[in-house]
């Protein structure tokens, strides 16, 4: 084997390994990238707005209220 075939072996090694090196963190990036994707319309499906909370909210504050004007009711009642 001559300096020249070693040479061009040795580039053609590099260059395939180099390859199967940025095919490697290429996949992974976007890998990631789908994940991200997957989360994010999974929150997107889960997300409430201000508003939404803010209502909700007071429908939970309001329960008790009501709960005490009844039995306020009922003890004025008697």
């Amino acid at each position: 084997m001559s300096a020249q075939e070693i040479a061009a072996a040795a580039v053609e090694l590099l260059l395939t390994g180099g390859l199967g090196v940025i095919s490697y963190f290429l996949k992974r990036t976007i890998d990631r990238i789908d994940r991200c994707e997957s989360d994010i319309a999974r929150i997107k499906e889960d997300y409430i707005t201000k508003e939404d909370f803010f209502r909700e909210q007071a429908k939970t504050d309001r329960k008790p209220d009501k709960i005490y004007d009844i039995l306020l009711e009922i003890k004025g009642g008697r």
